[in-house]
């Protein structure tokens, strides 16, 4: 199991866990670049939270088509399950976050890094997501790093950080 998991055991339940390193290691079988995003990653960057899903972000290589449907793969249909197992293109307006999608290496499940993680938390807007951006700051995501990577990446996103910020 990913040494980073561990932490996370007393909060997620083993299944989850097992389905990320799978799934994980699936993508890289097919070569797909990816990164474990959600609460999971969330967990990893320090605040461990209950989560019933894997999520990842994940490079154009999962996907037949995007436009005007996304459809995948036909070696990854049966691996998505909506709520279990997630699989989510780059958004249109962050190509950007391509650069932070990897091949998985061996034992380790890629994780998306902090900055782009608030990056789409941010963007998603829910409560439990702006809850998560909260608590990364507090398990220590330095918040002028974040403030910048916004400025260069996502400007249109640094006023709702700076307000999550200061609420906190």
């Amino acid at each position: 199991m990913d040494s980073r998991f561990e932490k996370l055991a007393g909060a997620v339940a083993a299944k989850v866990l097992l389905d990320a390193i799978n799934t994980s290691e699936r993508l890289a079988q097919l070569g797909v670049p990816h990164a474990l995003i959600g609460g999971l990653a969330v967990g990893v960057h320090g605040h461990p939270r209950a989560t019933r899903d894997a999520g990842f972000l994940v490079g154009a290589e999962a996907f037949e088509s995007t436009a005007p449907l996304l459809v995948y793969r036909d070696e990854l249909r049966d691996l998505v399950e909506f709520g279990v197992i997630d699989l989510l293109a780059v958004p249109p307006d962050f190509p950007w976050l391509n650069e932070t999608l990897m091949p998985a290496m061996a034992g380790e499940v890629p994780v998306i890094p902090v900055e782009a993680l608030i990056v789409l938390k941010l963007h998603a807007d829910r409560t439990q997501d702006r809850a998560d951006v909260v608590a990364l700051i507090e398990a220590g995501a330095d918040p002028e790093t974040v403030t910048r990577y916004l400025q260069e990446n996502a400007p249109g996103l640094v006023a709702r950080f700076a307000e999550l910020v200061s609420a906190e």
